[in-house]
């Protein structure tokens, strides 16, 4: 007589190991997505080799393990540049800390005060761009260049609702927000000055 466990795997056998279900978790990256990076997939390949082959980034944060570091002077140099670039956008409440492996302060970065004018002229300062590496972000950024940009068309009813707001209030948007009759929908201070802005301009 068969034993409780033996008939268990008897009534579902897709519990059994086998080479198909143990080889699941080793499936291939299927991409489905955009044309022209499933046109340079290379499916022997592993997504990161991938990536690194096709001139893309896998992670936004960087890497937190598995790589061979190639040269590390020049990671330091990259690192204490990007460093200078963020201290100059560091605010006088800012700052950044160093520190070295055994977690001992290097140096401490502060952010200095800064005028009205020279905020502005600081976010109002164009951002160079980075010259793509490989043909397929080439390709990539020509396909969003030339991408359709869909208008938003507002209503007879929204724009006069945007001005009865500016008749009664003006520019005071937190007034605004306290309306009951005029805001139903109890939009925030901030969403009314962005709507109003963007249906009276």
């Amino acid at each position: 007589m068969a034993t409780v466990r033996k008939r268990r795997t008897i009534k579902t056998p897709s519990r059994k190991v086998t080479r198909k279900s143990a080889n699941k978790h080793k499936k291939k990256v299927n991409i489905t997505g955009n044309k022209i990076i499933r046109d340079n997939w290379d499916k022997n390949a592993t997504l990161r080799q991938n990536y690194a082959r096709l001139g893309l980034l896998p992670s936004l944060n960087g890497v937190t393990g598995g790589i061979e570091v190639k040269d590390e002077e020049e990671l330091m140099e990259n690192e204490q540049k990007s460093l200078e670039e963020l201290a100059e956008s560091l605010t006088e409440q800012q700052g950044i800390i160093q520190r070295d492996d055994a977690g001992n302060i290097i140096n401490v970065i502060v952010g200095k005060a800064r005028t009205k004018e020279q905020i502005a002229e600081f976010m109002e300062r164009d951002i160079e761009p980075v010259k793509a590496k490989t043909d397929v972000v080439r390709a990539l950024e020509a396909q969003a260049a030339n991408v359709l940009k869909v208008e938003r068309y507002q209503s007879e009813g929204e724009v006069v609702w945007a001005a009865k707001l500016v008749e009664k209030y003006g520019d005071d948007y937190e007034k605004m927000f306290w309306d009951r009759k005029l805001n139903p929908n109890q939009q925030t201070a901030a969403q009314l000055k962005k709507r109003i802005q963007s249906l009276l301009a």
